[in-house]
């Protein structure tokens, strides 16, 4: 089967969990041939990852040098496109231009009418030069008119305005993409991305399966909302109708978790459409390490990142120290945030624990990382599925977590002396108490939390079982495809099993 993969500033020039998840998944599924395109913010960068045999990689750059010869006709373009002229543009995309500036510019979103404006300009970049038609000075005369006779907008200034329309013409850009014709078509994320795959089911029937390991439309607000008024309701309206339009052109929603799954109900996706399907670990990366000897050791497995909160971990660990004094607190990962590597260093030394919290730098051996470790520590503010908590579960070690994303079905309900392993985010005393839990444990309550963990993950989350779930989702998809049936959610794939079933409520409180 030929698979069309979607990515955005991920796979294959940028490390993290996405990327992570679609290299397992084109190297996990070999029977199938994937055509990735790789949406990223410039030409410029460098593969980190080494795709595989069965992969073809058509990078989708947004931006470029901003040279002259960028908005010169390109001989071949991007796709073989019906002829644009002026009055091609004038009568077949200026209705549907206009209508997205409208909607764009309300005060209120409508997600319908967002999802619909954008559909048009998809349907015409189906067909015709959306890069001609974007260029043309008519095109750009309406954006302007428009936000200058809207109440709202005519103050925001033309230099804003002209700011948020070369941003929109780069934003638009993947709508233009070669897409080329497969069985089915992934996105990765209902973010930009998922542009080139809805005009590949526009032009030629492609089944969509779309998958999402954060929830785009909160985050890209959250990111805005320190941002000056300005264009945002401008940017705001258009996420969402990236979003909305994403969502309904989906035949199946495959979130990396149940809370994903929550949000995309929220916002309006019918449940018949929704397949958990959460991320895996293959257990043959993760050794078995027995429970080390000296002090007591917590450790970190993730990106020194703001994310993911390793200041609450640092305070955490004061308190630890306070009840037991030889704790230690190890620290495994990259710097993400250069600046925020400095603020965790500077409360380290602070807080006069330098020469008991060390920051170890990245490493290719998280199986030793694990395994010199007594507990695993994860104080993100926001995760969707992460791999941090399955990789330490397969190490057999107890793990105490915050409550966001995907972390609780991961984890689980397991107890550790009647204190919870999983505590609200930001607090770093209900940290610090389940920390001390563990670590005033004996090796052996602790033994049975690592081996109840490792059970739970070899049962729920291994990485075969994630390749099965989404090789199932493909068939099911292009035997539907093939045999006639259309619409979406035709033939959709069951919601996978109870990440917690009763039998592993039973077992988390026996060992507590």
């Amino acid at each position: 089967m030929k698979i069309y993969l979607s990515t955005e500033g991920t796979y294959p020039f940028v490390l993290g969990g996405v990327s992570t998840w679609v290299d397992m998944l084109v190297h996990g599924l070999p029977q199938h041939d994937f055509e990735v395109g790789a949406l990223v913010d410039n030409p410029h960068h460098r593969i980190q990852y080494r795709p595989p045999a069965n992969v073809t990689l058509q990078p989708i750059p947004l931006w470029g040098l901003e040279l002259a010869e960028e908005y010169l006709p390109r001989r071949d373009g991007w796709r073989r496109a019906l002829r644009t002229s002026s009055p091609v543009v004038r009568d077949r995309f200026l209705p549907a231009w206009e209508h997205l500036v409208n909607c764009l510019a309300a005060p209120e979103a409508d997600p319908r009418a967002l999802g619909d404006s954008l559909s048009d300009v998809a349907r015409f970049a189906e067909r015709y030069d959306l890069r001609r038609a974007l260029g043309d000075a008519s095109a750009w005369a309406l954006l302007l008119d428009q936000l200058q006779k809207n109440p709202i907008h005519a103050r925001t200034g033309l230099a804003p305005v002209m700011d948020f329309a070369r941003t929109l013409y780069r934003y638009l850009l993947p709508l233009t993409a070669p897409t080329p014709e497969c069985d089915v078509a992934h996105s990765s994320a209902a973010a930009l991305c998922a542009l080139p795959a809805i005009v590949a089911k526009y032009r030629y029937g492609t089944p969509l399966v779309l998958t999402e390991h954060g929830i785009y439309l909160r985050e890209r607000l959250l990111a805005m909302s320190a941002e000056p008024f300005g264009t945002k309701v401008l940017f705001a309206n258009f996420y969402r109708a990236v979003v909305e339009l994403a969502y309904r052109e989906a035949d199946v929603l495959t979130p990396v978790c149940g809370y994903n799954a929550q949000w995309e109900q929220a916002l309006g996706v019918d449940e018949d459409r929704i397949r958990v399907i959460h991320n895996g670990v293959d257990p043959a990366r993760i050794d078995v390490w027995p429970e080390p000897d000296g002090p007591p050791t917590i450790g970190f497995v993730g990106r020194i990142d703001p994310l993911k909160d390793v200041l609450t971990l640092i305070q955490a660990f004061v308190r630890v120290r306070s009840t037991i004094p030889d704790a230690r607190l190890r620290l495994w990962g990259p710097a993400t945030s250069p600046e925020y590597l400095e603020q965790c260093e500077i409360a380290v030394s602070d807080l006069g624990l330098s020469d008991v919290a060390t920051f170890e730098g990245p490493t290719n051996d998280i199986a030793a990382a694990y395994g010199a470790s007594h507990v695993i520590g994860l104080s993100s503010i926001s995760e969707a599925f992460p791999y941090t908590a399955v990789e330490a579960m397969l190490a057999a070690r107890p793990i105490v977590a915050t409550a966001v994303g995907g972390v609780t079905e991961a984890v689980g309900p397991a107890q550790c002396r009647g204190a919870s392993m999983v505590v609200e985010p930001g607090d770093p005393g209900a940290m610090a108490d389940a920390l001390i839990a563990v670590l005033g444990a004996s090796p052996a309550e602790r033994g049975l939390l690592g081996d109840w963990a490792r059970r739970r993950a070899l049962t729920l989350f291994t990485a075969q079982r994630m390749f099965d779930d989404y090789d199932d989702v493909y068939n099911r998809l292009f035997e539907s495809a093939t045999s006639g049936i259309s619409g979406n959610g035709a033939d959709a794939p069951n919601s996978a099993p109870d990440p917690s079933p009763a039998s592993d409520r039973a077992m988390a409180h026996a060992v507590s």
